[in-house]
């Protein structure tokens, strides 16, 4: 008994250090899991929504996005997945339940009670002892009801924060819960067919009511007279009395099972949700049972719905992109979607070399091993190359998907358990059963997806929940890969057996060990082409702005709201593709880290070490002024790392650069003052604050009434060209002479576009050759630059990755013995960055130093992104900067040239302006290479386009 009890213990230990790391999520702008609930706020302004994914999110209804979002404490596993919410009726409060422990026997049942507008965690009710599955508040704003698996109801007193009465007599899980408009009697619905009435005083039953043939799923109870509606699985909605729990009658018989219910405030319509197939939702009319309007934009269950207190609109939330829609309650007319830029995963695969993993976002068939087509393809890392970026994938042939046969050997699955899945996965030989595993709720309810590994010794099944398991071909099991949240659609195992991919309804795709079940890498891949990709130790890679979608949740503990720490709040720290590569190439995470440099910072050092915290006091965002020089009041919150340096851009110029403001060294509260140029109309603010740990970034708006013109300012250039290397293996044909052509095509605009241009040349044959040494003597020209001014960095010639590290190869550079390049003789990317990053200005970065293979600067685009830096790119990662001796240029420089002679000018207004010139030079590359060359330009987001040449 004692080592039971120790065992038990360890246990906990583990679930409990496990729960108090820093847990790396996805914030994709919308739910990326089922959605169990929503409700509008009483004012009709904001709707609340609760999900698997483990978050509360709270939308505003005028522009459609997240405008705050309620965490709690969660762990890698169920811990912290919400299936119950409830708002009380006068905004005060909001309760969330659902699965609040690691280890739920007999201690998931929490329920979080929030201070709904300030978002704090006042109070954790606790009774029952299984996970709660129905939320509601009592009218009058004093009770709480809520229904578990555990079997019982239980009353809450809210503002004593106590149990009331334990409600008890159901056999089955209870998934729906009511109060009648007098707030005197409680409604409980379950899963054993059954409804019953309570008094609230005294908790006694009042009636059970029969009648359902199936489990009961929903309860709505109507504002205006306390009429009780229940859905259930037996497809039929039944109207019962309120008063006395009598039978009326049945409303309706929808045709499959109901989902969700929502009476109307005047009680005239019931709004009915779906939990199979068709997915259409249907609003009824009350006196009559006739359908007024069925809705059929979602294409997945609804088990979230609700009428907006005015009684115009309803949302509906599910479907397979976990979109809330919401819509005219009279006529069915979408009005909007409330979603992010995540899509469910449901095919995946590799090439049949190995060395690509593709996935793709559309269903199509409902095979387990096929549920659609390959779309997209990320080109995995090789010694000299990290991982490549999403790219659309033309056609899904040569990959390999789920295997369901080997040799004599085949899968298959076949409904069973209690809840008619597939929870049944036979493995035959010959035809003849030798082993069939079957699976209960708590290990995926069904069998969703599965393959056998390429010896076929395993198999891999997926399930509901996130959850995936290896099993030997007997049927035991070997053990699970824990990481996903939603259901697993797709497995795949690569052509050596070393890795498995898998996709989910969690909107990711990930990769594991497949012996050691390491998650290797977790992959997000947004609508919008942003992207990121992580490792289990929270070092990522990530398109230029992909790392906004991800971030770190610090447990605070079961009783307290959790913090969140943001990527692009660590990005010096944790954007790390040399270990995202690595990762997968040794298959360990841990050999990875340990295997790099600077990685002293761990993301367990959150829970103690944070970024700075600060507000902008003034002013106001989205006001106006009629000062050119604006005071920017700042408050910076109590942190143990004192902020060292601020930044503020002004539509995305650097007007306060690190270090031009004396900060404090407190540690405690405090406010400071700074003064920023503003440009007539409209200003986007960036303000940066860093610290020893991380930065914040805080964006704002001020618009400033002013006529006058702005200021001209003036052009900073550095232009390098190598073609004549000292290893003359390198030497290019053109590179010299392109940085010549832009170098004079720019000097031009002097008196033009530009009051004066001060420039440098630094090429083969020029006043200053481009050696290492020049090179870095020329850069300093741009700490000249003022806010009005612009900088530019024209680089041409070879770039090179070496263990993870990037290289500008000056006319010096020397090669060791062992084909390795002598550090002293080659130019670090990061000093080019840093003399672009220091300065004031705009900032533009134009880089064609990709002429051969593998050389693709894989954080050129990203770097100059998060230091608001236009950049363009002669070729993306995967194609080649070519040069043509019938144009004596390279192609990116010759086409870059015509369009600033004019060519670009699209709408002849004789300005040449970015995004003018980004589109010139994407049709002209590629109408020069045929489509071989594909350029990339990159602007921060929100980017204000501006002249760069005239004619």
């Amino acid at each position: 008994m004692r080592s039971l009890l120790l065992t038990l213990l360890i246990l906990y230990s583990v679930a409990t250090i496990a729960a108090e790391k820093p847990i790396l999520q996805i914030d994709s702008g919308g739910h990326k899991a089922l959605i169990r609930d929503v409700v509008f706020t009483p004012d009709g302004r904001y709707l609340v929504s609760a999900s698997d994914d483990k978050l509360i999110r709270v939308w505003d209804l005028k522009t459609g996005r997240t405008v705050r979002t309620l965490r709690g404490q969660i762990d890698t596993g169920d811990e912290g997945k919400i299936y119950a919410m409830a708002l009380s009726p006068d905004g005060r409060w909001l309760a969330a339940g659902g699965w609040m422990h690691p280890e739920c026997a007999g201690r998931c049942g929490d329920i979080r009670l929030y201070n709904f507008p300030t978002g704090k965690l006042v109070a954790l009710l606790k009774g029952h002892t299984n996970v709660v599955y129905s939320l509601a508040f009592s009218p009058n704003n004093r009770y709480l009801v809520s229904g578990s698996a555990d079997e019982d109801a239980i009353l809450w007193d809210v503002t004593r924060k106590r149990r009331v009465h334990t409600l008890q007599g159901h056999t089955d899980y209870i998934f729906a819960v009511g109060f009648t408009p007098d707030s005197k009697r409680v409604v409980t619905g379950s899963y054993d067919h059954t409804l019953r009435l309570w008094q609230i005083r005294g908790g006694q039953r009042i009636a059970t009511l029969t009648g359902h043939t199936d489990k009961v799923r929903s309860v709505a109870i109507s504002p205006q007279d306390g009429t009780i509606a229940s859905g259930s699985w037996d497809h039929s909605i039944r109207l019962w009395n309120g008063r006395t729990g009598r039978f009326v009658k049945t409303l309706a018989n929808q045709g499959t099972k109901v989902g969700s219910l929502s009476f109307s405030p005047d009680g005239r319509y019931l709004l009915s949700g779906i939990s199979f197939p068709p997915y259409n939702c249907h609003v009824y009319s009350v006196s009559s049972g006739k359908k007024r309007v069925t809705y059929k934009g979602h294409d997945s269950i609804v088990l979230a719905t609700a009428i907006s207190p005015d009684g115009h609109w309803a949302a509906t939330g599910g479907g397979n992109d976990q979109a809330i829609h919401i819509w005219t309650l009279r006529d069915g007319k979408l009005k909007q979607r409330l979603v992010g830029v995540g899509a469910s995963t449901w095919a995946v695969g590799f090439s049949d070399d190995g060395k690509t993993l593709a996935w793709g976002k559309t269903s199509r068939t409902n095979s387990p091993t096929n549920r659609g087509s390959l779309e997209y393809r990320l080109t995995l890392p090789t010694a000299d190359r990290p991982v490549g970026a999403p790219k659309a994938l033309k056609q899904d042939q040569n990959y390999l998907r789920a295997q369901d046969q080997w040799r004599g050997w085949t899968l298959r699955s076949r409904q069973g358990g209690n809840y008619g899945y597939q929870a049944i996965l036979e493995i035959r030989h010959q035809n003849r059963i030798q082993a069939s595993i079957e699976r209960a709720p708590h290990e995926g309810y069904g069998h969703w997806s599965y393959t056998f590994t390429p010896n076929g010794q395993t198999i891999i099944s997926g399930g509901a929940g996130g959850v995936i398991t290896a099993y030997n071909r007997d049927g035991s099991k070997l053990g699970d890969y824990i990481g996903h949240t939603g259901d697993v659609w797709a497995v795949a195992v690569s052509p050596d057996g070393r890795l498995l991919a898998s996709a989910s309804h969690d909107q990711t795709v990930r990769l594991w060990d497949l012996q050691s079940r390491e998650n290797l890498l977790t992959l997000f891949h947004g609508n919008n082409g942003e992207w990121v990709a992580w490792t289990s130790s929270g070092h990522y890679t990530a398109s230029p702005d992909g790392d906004s979608l991800i971030g770190w949740q610090i447990n605070r503990g079961a009783d307290q709201a959790a913090d969140y720490v943001t990527a692009v709040q660590m990005r010096d720290r944790f954007y790390r593709p040399d270990i995202v590569a690595n990762a997968i190439r040794f298959r360990s995470v841990k050999q990875a880290v340990a295997q790099a440099r600077r990685t002293d910072f761990i993301i367990d050092d959150l829970k103690k070490a944070q970024p700075p915290e600060f507000k902008v006091v003034s002013p106001q965002n989205g006001s106006r002024t009629r000062q050119g020089q604006l005071p920017l009041e700042l408050s910076f919150a109590a942190n143990t790392n004192p902020v060292k340096t601020v930044e503020v851009y002004v539509n995305d110029k650097l007007v306060i650069t690190r270090g031009k403001v004396v900060l404090p060294r407190r540690r405690n509260h405090y406010r400071k003052t700074v003064t920023i140029p503003l440009d007539a109309g409209n200003n986007r603010l960036r303000i940066v604050a860093k610290n020893r740990v991380g930065q914040t970034t805080k964006n704002w708006q001020v618009h400033f009434d002013s006529y006058r013109r702005q200021k001209q300012g003036d052009l900073y250039l550095v232009a390098i060209g190598v073609s004549d290397y000292q290893e003359n293996s390198f030497d290019l044909r053109y590179a010299a002479a392109d940085a010549r052509a832009l170098h004079k095509a720019l000097v031009a605009q002097q008196g033009k576009a530009y009051r004066n241009v001060h420039s440098l040349l630094l090429a083969d044959g020029a006043e200053q050759a481009p050696t290492a040494a020049n090179i870095e003597d020329a850069i300093d020209l741009f700490a000249d630059a003022g806010k009005d001014d612009t900088v530019v960095l024209f680089l041409a010639g070879h770039g090179v990755n070496e263990k993870g590290q990037y290289y500008f190869l000056p006319q010096d550079a020397r090669l060791r013995r062992n084909n390795r390049w002598r550090k002293s003789s080659v130019i670090k990317w990061r000093v080019l960055q840093d003399a672009l990053e220091e300065n004031q200005g705009r900032r533009l970065l134009l880089v064609d130093t990709c002429h051969s293979g593998n050389a693709f600067n894989s954080r050129l685009v990203k770097d100059a992104a998060d230091a608001r830096i236009v950049v363009i790119s002669a070729t993306d990662s995967e194609s080649v900067a070519q040069e043509l001796p019938r144009l004596k240029h390279g192609v990116f420089t010759y086409a870059l040239l015509e369009g600033l002679n004019a060519h670009a000018d699209m709408n002849h207004d004789s300005l040449i302006k970015i995004k003018e010139l980004d589109a010139y030079l994407s049709n002209k590359i590629e109408e020069l290479t045929n489509g071989q060359q594909v350029p990339v330009l990159h602007a921060p987001g929100g980017f204000k386009d501006f002249v760069f040449a005239r004619r």
